[in-house]
């Protein structure tokens, strides 16, 4: 079993996938290659609800594991139920 999987069923538990959107960049799932469960921590092990964050590919990919320009679009994490609601108007580059 892969071990990132535990912290993927976390998140998605009380989730709707159908509509969810990237919070990094706001495009619906639809839209993108696909949502991945980033650990905001960076450590894969800690998989508390307040680490975790949805984030398209390209988001997750370019902005926190390599060139780190969309990193300043994400915010430092709190706790769950408590993040604002993402804008639903098309952001410029995406």
């Amino acid at each position: 079993m892969d071990e990132r999987q535990p912290a993927r069923e976390l998140y998605w538990r009380d989730r709707d996938g159908s509509t969810y959107r990237c919070p990094g960049c706001g495009r619906p799932r639809d839209a993108v290659d696909g949502i991945e469960v980033h650990h905001r921590d960076h450590r894969k092990h800690n998989s508390d609800p307040n680490n975790l964050i949805g984030l398209c590919r390209d988001c997750h990919q370019d902005g926190q594991h390599n060139n780190r320009r969309a990193s300043s679009r994400l915010q430092e994490p709190r706790p769950r139920g408590t993040e604002p609601p993402t804008s639903t108007a098309s952001r410029p580059g995406f």
